[in-house]
């Protein structure tokens, strides 16, 4: 379930928080761990889309060491479900 945070954010009550920033920018948080998202605008089926890299999820902000894959995948569907519930697809390129 996800409540709104704001304008540009929403909150999952799992833990994570989805907040666009910019025109071209996005955070994903985890408790004191983000993940800053560079997004692009689109279109999917005729509905508002983002795109981001399939690399998006490789490592926190303040954390060299890479993100474990199924890790990653479940950050990549955690931001999928966000999108949705703010009107929007996500493309993964």
């Amino acid at each position: 379930m996800f409540i709104w945070i704001n304008k540009q954010g929403v909150q999952s009550d799992r833990g994570f928080v989805v907040q666009f920033t910019g025109r071209f920018a996005a955070e994903y948080r985890e408790g004191v761990s983000v993940v800053t998202l560079a997004v692009e605008d689109g279109v999917s089926g005729g509905l508002p889309a983002i795109i981001v890299s399939s690399e998006a999820f490789r490592r926190w902000d303040n954390d060299r060491a890479v993100i474990d894959p199924d890790k990653q995948e479940r950050m990549l569907c955690n931001l999928r479900e966000a999108a949705e519930f703010q009107g929007l697809k996500l493309l993964v390129e």
